[in-house]
């Protein structure tokens, strides 16, 4: 048993799972059950749960499924309260109603045992503020503050289809202790709708979008990411400062040609230690001098890739807005456009001028493609 006014955060991150524990599987799993959900209730950086949860898995514990979560498209990685588990927080929770607590409510602190904190709020509540515990004090009446949310700079979220591999795939980067994601695509390949789109998903997390199509300085990088740190945590004084932030994520979009400074500060941030998540979206035609991390950040799993490709068959069906398209007709598409997501956008949208501005198709190309576009089986 940790020390008087302690608890392991194992001992915390059992207890939390525990409220959610249930003999028959539900059809969607609450999002707390998720390492998110856990790195926010029990106030840890989630780079932090892993190590936690591999732990309680190896007692047997905690089990690791993938099922849907509440408020979620896609299916996620969950933590579920084995029947042992279930029996060794009962045990734990036994042991902690003798013993005293620094409570502090309604702005007051007073001693008090997890028994009469059970009597005061309910087992549930109490084991949810005993697991969410900072220093020693249980709070049962502080309200967690709304994440930071800066998509100024993010696109619209517009119609999406497929892409769950990478979805999942950046699920995983999430739940990793890699400090860089850099999803690479060549021009029109989607790497920013699907940032956009797992940006959307994110619940805790405080999230900055930064936007280098126009050109920026290092300079003005570094106070977007000071400004914006300072929202979460007032004594931001620093980039190191923000980069140690824990649940927070900062989105890089369209990464290409930069100037030597921003290349010196992307690659500081790829050594720095830090707690927060970094997503780069890049095009793959990146010029070579400018690649901010090598090949030992990948293999030592620092950085992580997407490479990002065409869309499937069905998810093209889905973007063209047909359906029932004839099976030549969308294999005569699918080799002319590549599954290119920006192209099959602009078809369904019959866009000629952005057709001609933005691919390299002729006019009588562009006459097929929408020709071929509307044909059904």
């Amino acid at each position: 048993m940790p020390e008087s006014g302690q608890l392991s955060v194992n001992d915390r991150v059992l207890l939390h799972l525990a409220r959610f524990a249930s003999d028959i599987a539900p059809e969607e799993y609450p999002p707390e059950t998720t390492q998110a959900g856990i790195a926010a209730a029990v106030g840890i950086s989630r780079t932090h749960v892993p190590r936690a949860v591999r732990g309680l898995i190896g007692e047997g514990l905690v089990s690791e499924i993938t099922a849907r979560v509440k408020g979620h498209e896609r299916r996620m990685n969950v933590y579920v309260v084995t029947a042992e588990g279930l029996a060794n927080s009962d045990r734990l929770w036994k042991a902690l109603q003798e013993r005293p607590f620094a409570v502090l409510a309604s702005g007051k602190t007073a001693s008090m045992s997890g028994k009469d904190l059970e009597s005061m709020v309910g087992r549930k509540r109490a084991q949810a503020a005993v697991s969410q515990m900072r220093e020693g004090t249980v709070q049962v009446d502080e309200r967690r503050r709304a994440p930071v949310r800066d998509l100024k700079d993010a696109p619209a979220l517009g119609p999406f289809h497929g892409r769950e591999t990478e979805l999942r795939a950046m699920d995983e980067f999430m739940d990793s202790t890699s400090k860089v994601l850099v999803v690479l695509g060549n021009k029109g390949f989607g790497g920013t709708a699907l940032t956009r789109k797992f940006v959307e998903g994110l619940d805790e997390e405080d999230v900055l979008w930064i936007s280098l199509s126009h050109g920026i300085s290092a300079q003005r990088l570094k106070s977007m990411m000071t400004d914006f740190g300072r929202k979460v945590e007032p004594k931001v004084a620093s980039v190191d400062d923000v980069l140690t932030l824990e649940n927070e994520v900062i989105v890089f979009d369209d990464y290409f040609s930069a100037e030597e400074d921003v290349v010196e500060l992307f690659a500081s941030i790829v050594e720095s230690a830090m707690d927060a998540k970094i997503i780069v979206t890049a095009r793959q035609e990146t010029p070579a001098y400018n690649w901010f991390y090598r090949k030992e950040h990948v293999d030592t799993g620092i950085v992580r890739e997407i490479r990002l490709k065409g869309l499937d068959e069905q998810s093209t069906k889905k973007l063209l807005g047909n359906g029932s398209i004839e099976a030549d007709a969308l294999k005569r598409i699918m080799m002319m456009t590549r599954g290119q997501p920006m192209v099959l956008k602009m078809l369904r949208e019959g866009d000629v001028k952005g057709l001609k501005e933005n691919t390299v198709f002729t006019a009588e190309e562009i006459r097929y493609l929408l020709f071929l576009k509307d044909k059904n089986q």
